[in-house]
């Protein structure tokens, strides 16, 4: 693990919370459970987890399938005659730290311990292993590569190659497991290559020199050779662990485009040496799916890349089924997923690791998921002694190395819910789900035939769910938070009416014909918020775009001559009209992470038809671009209207295809987050040559395409297009054939058309609170705003309102940042561009801050980089952050040096997003020592203003109460009225 998946600087910051105490069953492993063989088709084997009664994957009585129909509308149906990806397997990382702590037991012990892990039958059988290759944050020694050299020399030709730092410890556990369970398949990655191949010539920071791709290359091809001479076969590599992170522990910056050449010179160099060994892209977070694509999309990398490694630090499961319906030949594996400090419960981290990892991993097309390290010691660790590693996960398992002692996590349960009982070679069967609040699962069928449900309760109630197979169907009551996995060979089958009768289901498959076999594509209403949208005719067209897919129009780039650029931030070095002088190499810059209320505008100088904007964020640039976006148009620059376009960005160009419009202002308004800030290497309109033609789906494809499609129960039309030739193809989209979709080879595209009538009329109904301070919070409530923002904006006054939270009936949004003080309308306008109607809302002005020169800050707990005193320097890029997980008593306290008189308090947490507390008390004193609480907070938020009434003292004291916040808590500036 490198930065936990957050960008610039952000490994610093990410949220934290409470720590449980991982109570055991008399410390001993408790998923060992043994099914009873199921000889008869009806009967099913049941082991429940109840993690409020320390209840771990626990045999329960059978329940038998009986040939019955069932209307519960909670029905999980299951079929197998519906197959999807092969699944390798489930497991976690052999880390240093992990093998060392091992390798302190006893043989017995040792002995002991591995078969609970690794043997199918005696213990959990985990079947995947990740391997670091070198040094990471968690060793029991320092850096280390396999080819280290003295500070200033290099070994291009690897002539002091060598893997013998492992043999001690590390190549034994792994050896040892594959004898338990001869099925493991390991991976291995680097979390940074030798030193001197870097352009920091250290294993921490920098990136990879172009003149030793080969050699890294070669590097790969002995590690593999060598690994394998010692009995450990290394079945998968991905090139770089967590590409996008440059930590304070060994870690390497390598764009998408580097990492392709560097998979080609893999690739090559595992031809020559006949390796089988498969090259996994990425391996970092969910939300960056266009880095692999960027990689698949040439087809020099693609040929060698199998598919991608997925890390869950920020992002959710669903952009793994959005790469794969793009490139869905593919494979998909979770390579890293860890818990820790930051979850606070027992009952957190389980419905995180079995519900969001294992259950919709797998249902979003994972071939296997491995967490991260097998086992840490009580202090979370041993760190790497040579680095700043921060102590805050958890393994599978902690071992004493004092005593010896052992005690499973809950981590090692959640996988056992699926490594005991789906084995390697089971492929995912359909079943429906019901999200999260309700009943989720997933469905395997096993080599044998056998099947294997997983079901998890994540609502906050009991519920009694049916499973029907065929003609058969059983009921079970699961209680809130608990889980059970199914087993059963049947069930028999005997007449012809189906158990389920009323199944749901609002996901669809295509199914298509590829050379390497069927593949199949899923539609899920849930996808579309990560494709791109426009407004065209009567019709909203929701569409994908594979990285290496393009729509062409027949229009021509217009020249720039007129055009001015503006944004609503830039950096000095980084001025908006660098964007449009013809110079990729100069670029605008918003200088900082955007939010959804940051944008970039055009003045094209007069009213001007165009049906295309291009974004190029610069050659090698993965940092730098908008994550999401909305295209806003204007005739005055002052009346922006509603959206006409949305989409989800990407490395390198942008390509936003509209339906003919005329306006003369362009915005392009970011509509979320990100820890990488935005810029723009030059931006090109393209202008139409006819008339205003509508954007569609395809009615024909030509030769060699397939196309398929579907109507939802709702209406929507559903077109599939995908590409099994080994060359791109094309086909028209519009009415009059002057737009044009590419497909590249392998790929696919999904269009789904809903008419804007279908949608229901927004209505604006309540403003809660109507009062507050710049970037402070407040709700919208209505109805029909649709489920996602889509097209959807709210405006405070004439500026864009920052976007926290969207749903059909209610939006949290942010006050626009430097908005002056008095009346501003609040409005929505919903996703059909229909107003849904507006409030009046009272920004406040506070007056100038108290002077803070003499006061001093204390905190309970401190982390050792962001220190106390820096809430009161000035500065909100510097903060402070408690270091911990909140809890209820958690403080920080003000000294002003002498009594003052004032009536409110501002907390500002600056850039974070998630470090605030939750809620809080705020208490006076004169001396320090005797407080008087004044105001308590019950709904904290990112800039809490806390007002009371006027008080005399020296001293203000911030008390955390309650234990809910999985956060750090960290306050940029601290700032006092009156």
């Amino acid at each position: 693990m490198s930065s936990y998946g957050l960008g610039r600087r952000q490994f610093l910051t990410t949220a934290i919370g409470v720590a449980a105490a991982w109570t055991q069953v008399s410390g001993n492993a408790v998923a060992a459970p043994q099914p009873k063989q199921a000889s008869l088709g009806n009967s099913v084997n049941v082991c429940l987890t109840d993690v409020s009664a320390d209840k771990w994957v626990a045999g329960q009585s059978d329940v038998l399938f009986k040939a019955k129909r069932t209307t519960n509308p909670l029905t999980v149906k299951i079929d197998d005659s519906v197959k999807y990806q092969k699944v390798q397997g489930f497991g976690a990382a052999m880390t240093d730290s992990s093998a060392w702590l091992i390798d302190k037991l006893s043989t017995a012990e040792r002995s002991e311990l591995m078969k609970k892990l690794f043997d199918p039958s005696k213990g959990i059988g985990l079947s995947l292993l990740r391997s670091p290759m070198g040094a990471t944050d968690f060793n029991a020694s320092g850096n280390y590569s396999y080819n280290d050299m003295p500070a200033g020399q290099t070994d291009p030709t690897l002539s002091k190659f060598s893997i013998q730092h492992d043999v001690p410890y590390i190549i034994p556990a792994l050896r040892q497991a594959l004898s338990l369970n001869p099925s493991i398949k390991v991976m291995a990655n680097p979390w940074s290559p030798p030193g001197w191949m870097k352009t920091s010539d250290s294993m921490i920071g920098g990136t990879l020199k172009s003149e030793y791709v080969s050699a890294l290359a070669n590097y790969f091809v002995k590690f593999i050779e060598a690994y394998g001479e010692a009995g450990v076969p290394i079945s998968y590599i991905s090139p770089q662990n967590e590409p996008m992170g440059t930590p304070t522990w060994p870690g390497m910056f390598l764009s998408a485009y580097q990492e392709s050449e560097l998979i080609q010179e893999i690739g090559k160099a595992f031809e020559v040496n006949g390796i089988s060994t498969k090259i996994l892209a990425w391996d970092h977070n969910w939300d960056v799916p266009s880095y692999p694509e960027t990689i698949f999309s040439d087809p020099a990398a693609s040929k060698y890349a199998a598919g991608t490694g997925w890390h869950i630090y920020s992002g959710n499961p669903n952009y793994q089924t959005l790469v794969h319906n793009d490139y869905p030949s593919k494979e998909t594996y979770i390579t890293e997923a860890t818990g820790g400090i930051w979850q606070d419960s027992k009952q957190t981290a389980f419905s995180e690791a079995l519900g969001t990892w294992i259950i919709n991993g797998t249902r979003n097309w994972a071939n296997g998921v491995m967490l991260w390290n097998i086992a840490l010691d009580p202090d979370m660790g041993p760190l790497n002694s040579d680095t700043d590693g921060i102590p805050m996960l958890r393994g599978l398992i902690t071992i004493d190395p004092a005593n010896g002692r052992v005690s499973y996590n809950v981590d090692y349960y959640a996988l056992a819910h699926a490594s005991k009982f789906v084995k390697p070679g089971a492929h995912r069967i359909y079943s429906n789900t019901f999200g999260e609040g309700s009943i989720e699962n997933v469905a395997f069928q096993n080599p044998d035939g056998s099947k294997v449900l997983i079901a998890y309760n994540s609502g906050s109630a009991a519920k009694t769910f049916s499973v029907a197979d065929g003609t058969h169907s059983f009921d079970y009551t699961l209680n809130a938070g608990d889980a059970v996995t199914f087993t059963y060979s049947g069930p028999e089958q005997s007449g012809r009416t189906p158990a389920a009768t009323k199944v749901s289901d609002p996901t669809h498959d295509f199914t298509f014909k590829s050379t390497s076999g069927p593949v199949t594509v899923t539609y899920d209403p849930a996808l579309l918020p990560y494709q791109n949208a426009i407004r065209t005719g009567n019709n909203l067209v929701t569409y994908s775009l594979p990285i290496g897919a393009s729509v062409e129009t027949t229009g021509r780039a217009l020249s720039r001559s007129k055009w001015t650029a503006t944004a609503s931030a830039q950096a000095d070095w980084g001025v908006a009209a660098n964007a449009i002088d013809g110079d990729i190499n100069t670029r605008w810059s918003l200088g900082h992470g955007p939010t959804s209320d940051d944008w970039f505008q055009i003045d094209l100088g007069s009213p001007t038809s165009f049906n295309k904007i291009v974004l190029d964020t610069g050659v090698n640039n993965s940092f730098d671009y908008v994550t999401k976006y909305q295209i806003y148009v204007s005739n005055d620059g002052g009346d922006w209207g509603s959206a006409i376009a949305n989409g989800s960005g990407g490395i390198g160009k942008v390509a936003v295809t509209l339906p003919t419009r005329t306006a003369r202002y362009i915005r392009i308004v970011s509509a979320a987050a990100s820890g990488f800030w935005w810029a723009i290497g030059d931006i090109n309109v393209y202008g139409s040559s006819r008339g205003s033609a509508s954007i569609t789906a395809p009615t024909a494809v030509s030769k060699g395409l397939q196309m398929k499609t579907w109507t939802s129960k709702e209406g929507s039309q559903v077109t599939v297009v995908f590409n099994g030739t080994a060359d791109s193809k094309s086909f028209k989209i519009s009415t009059d054939g002057s737009y044009t979709y590419t497909l590249p080879s392998g790929t696919s595209a999904m269009f789904t058309t809903q008419e804007l009538s279908s949608f229901p009329e927004p209505v604006f109904s309540g403003l809660t609170p109507n009062q507050g301070i710049p970037r402070s919070k407040f709700t919208i409530s209505g109805s029909g705003f649709g489920d996602a923002q889509g097209l959807g904006t709210v405006y405070f006054g004439s500026s864009y309102a920052e976007i926290d939270s969207w749903s059909d009936t209610s939006i949290s949004a942010y006050v626009p940042k430097g908005i002056a003080a008095g009346k501003v309308t609040v409005s929505v306008k919903g996703t059909s561009g229909v107003d849904a109607g507006g409030s009046s809302f009272d920004v406040m002005e506070l007056g100038p801050a108290l002077p803070r020169t003499g006061w001093t800050a204390t905190a309970s707990d401190a982390s050792q980089w962001d220190a106390p005193g820096n809430m009161l320097d000035g500065d909100s890029g510097n903060r402070y952050s408690s270091g911990t997980g909140q809890y209820d008593g958690l403080w920080i306290q003000v000294d002003m040096g002498q009594t003052q008189t004032f009536n409110k308090i501002v907390l500002d947490v600056g850039g974070s997003i998630d470090d605030y507390a939750r809620s809080a008390d705020v208490s006076v004193s004169t001396d320090g020592t005797n407080w008087t609480k004044v105001s308590s907070v019950a709904d904290g938020q990112r800039v809490q203003l806390v007002s009371f009434p006027t008080q005399t003292a020296r001293y203000i004291k911030v008390v955390n109460t309650g234990d809910v916040a999985r956060s750090w808590w960290s306050v940029a500036e601290f700032n006092v009225y009156n």
